[in-house]
């Protein structure tokens, strides 16, 4: 029976079409030695005649030129319960004024790929979450066909993505890899609309000097902010093309030097620790090695002395000589190795050595794990720490001042850059460059030098409230997707999957609701004001103060 015309052009969801005929089509095909039944629904139709020879570059009814080709061709629908639909027509071709013999517009054809609207959707929204082989498998499509979905739907969506570039006033420029082999991509963020703008393969004055060419000089004078990390080809840029700006450092790069500079000095005193537990080993092997080379040859000395005792004939008087100095030797043997502590018997590390240096090498062997132990609770905020973490920074006080100070300052820099008053912060932060200078920590002196370099930058952030952890949180989408798919092999569809997620844009799906734009903003807002008071509760809660008198 054939299937009501209505109900598949309801399903198919496309203005414009009409349907004459609907069939079910099917074969046997033979996969990896099994059979299966190939079903499909083969839609034909033709676009309503008022829609019908109009040029698809001007969008002018034009006469007619030819029928393009003697078969009807297919477009791709979306699955009805895993069946394939598919809608075939017999284009004509046109003759324009303007733009010569073209092909006339498909109204369900999706820019110019051969799948219908929705389809295209569904791909491109099952691509967020899903890898490309579970969206081939699933939509039984070819893996390469997945990310021209993507771009059609992108191109469908948003058909000028410069017009995020209009408005642009505090941007955030870092680069992201995207592969192996120190393959980076430019990101553009929007931290006002919190959504990319602008996306390029590649990073350096070349590819951010192309995006400052993009915007019109006016653009160009309205940019208040440029925040980014401690990048040179960032500042030349920005003096070179927006000089209204201000040039701000966000505070994770501050905060990730140094956290790698406490790291480093965690290291240090991890390998000196490391260092000192095989120094001593090796010199209690040695040790042990010593003695039982004197101890083999002394009981070869006791044996040979008791053999020779044995030998000599006892006589009557006197004792002889050589027999007092055999008893002599024997005695003392006694005396020297019967009486050392033994071992304890067992095999290996406890049987080798004694209880006092076993004791030793424990202790050196914890202190070497215990510095190594406390990597993330040296860089975990000081109103996270639980009781159990807490434990191990007090243990580091009282055993390793010098990485108990790293730690301090890391701490004290921390809360500088949450000060409100930016002059207060400059004070505060201009002591803490003194105070890293003169604390004799290797790592710190080159970094106090760094911040003093940069403080102006900073300052700017403190003032500005310039914070591109949106950025940063951006990146690691970026990550989360590229590793999701499996990778891309073309850049363009990954930037467009990139500009589909990270902006405002919903893609419709039939028959489901989609929350708008304005409403996902209103739900993020909600949700960053929810988050932020979570942590302002919490550092109340933990004391989170800073006294201007405060040092390490």
């Amino acid at each position: 029976m054939t299937p009501d015309t209505s109900i598949i052009a309801k399903l198919l969801h496309v203005n414009g079409m009409h349907i004459e005929k609907v069939e079910v089509q099917g074969d046997y095909r033979i996969k990896d030695g099994s059979p299966w039944i190939y079903e499909k629904i083969v839609v034909h139709a033709r676009p309503f005649e008022r829609l019908r020879g109009i040029c698809p570059l001007c969008g002018r009814h034009c006469p007619g030129y030819d029928t393009k080709g003697k078969e009807e061709s297919t477009w791709r629908g979306p699955n009805l319960n895993g069946m394939l639909v598919e809608v075939k027509y017999q284009p004509k071709r046109i003759e324009c004024s303007e733009h010569g013999v073209v092909t006339e517009r498909i109204p369900w054809q999706d820019g110019a790929s051969r799948f219908l609207p929705d389809f295209n959707n569904e791909v491109a929204f099952l691509a967020l979450t899903c890898p490309k082989t579970v969206v081939t498998e699933f939509m039984t499509i070819n893996w390469r066909t997945v990310g021209n979905c993507i771009q059609a739907t992108h191109n469908r969506l948003e058909p000028d993505p410069m017009q995020r570039l209009h408005g642009l006033r505090r941007f955030c420029v870092d680069e992201t890899s995207y592969e192996k082999g120190h393959s980076y991509i430019t990101v553009i963020y929007d931290m006002d609309r919190n959504r990319v703008v602008w996306l390029k393969k590649g990073f350096g004055v070349e590819v951010f000097s192309e995006f400052c060419e993009l915007l019109s000089e006016e653009d160009r004078r309205s940019i208040a902010v440029v925040a980014g990390d401690g990048a040179k080809w960032i500042d030349t840029c920005v003096k070179k093309y927006f000089p209204n700006a201000k040039r701000c450092i966000d505070f994770f790069h501050v905060i990730s030097w140094v956290n790698d500079a406490l790291d480093q000095t965690r290291r240090d005193l991890a390998r000196k620790a490391q260092h000192e537990y095989e120094r001593t080993k090796d010199r209690i092997d040695r040790e042990i090695q010593d003695r039982k080379r004197a101890e083999q040859t002394a009981r070869e000395g006791y044996i040979n002395a008791q053999r020779e005792l044995r030998v000599l004939k006892a006589r009557r008087g006197r004792p002889s000589k050589r027999r007092l100095e055999l008893e002599a030797q024997i005695e003392a043997y006694e005396e020297e190795f019967n009486g050392a502590e033994p071992l304890s018997g067992e095999r290996g590390r406890r049987g080798k050595y004694t209880g006092e240096q076993l004791s030793m090498l424990d202790a050196l062997e914890q202190n070497t794990s215990q510095i190594k132990g406390v990597k993330y609770a040296l860089t975990m905020n000081c109103e996270d720490i639980q009781e159990q973490i807490q434990s191990r920074i007090d243990l580091i006080a009282a055993s390793y001042p010098d990485l108990y100070q790293a730690y301090q300052l890391k701490e004290r820099l921390r809360i500088i850059l949450h000060l409100k008053d930016p002059y207060l912060a400059e004070e505060e932060l201009r002591k803490w460059i003194n105070d890293a200078r003169n604390s004799g920590l290797k790592y710190f002196i080159p970094l106090a030098d760094k911040i003093e370099r940069h403080i102006a930058n900073i300052m700017r952030s403190i003032e500005c409230h310039a914070n591109s952890a949106k950025s940063e949180a951006t990146n690691t989408t970026i990550k989360a997707l590229i590793k999701t798919a499996r990778g891309f092999r073309n850049l363009d569809n990954m930037f467009a999957l990139i500009m589909l997620r990270c902006s405002d844009i919903v893609i419709p799906l039939n028959n489901r609701y989609r929350p708008d734009a304005e409403l996902q903003v209103r739900k993020r807002e909600l949700a960053n004001q929810r988050k932020a008071d979570r942590e302002n509760a919490k550092r109340e809660a933990h004391g989170f103060k800073y006294s201007p008198t405060q040092g390490t």
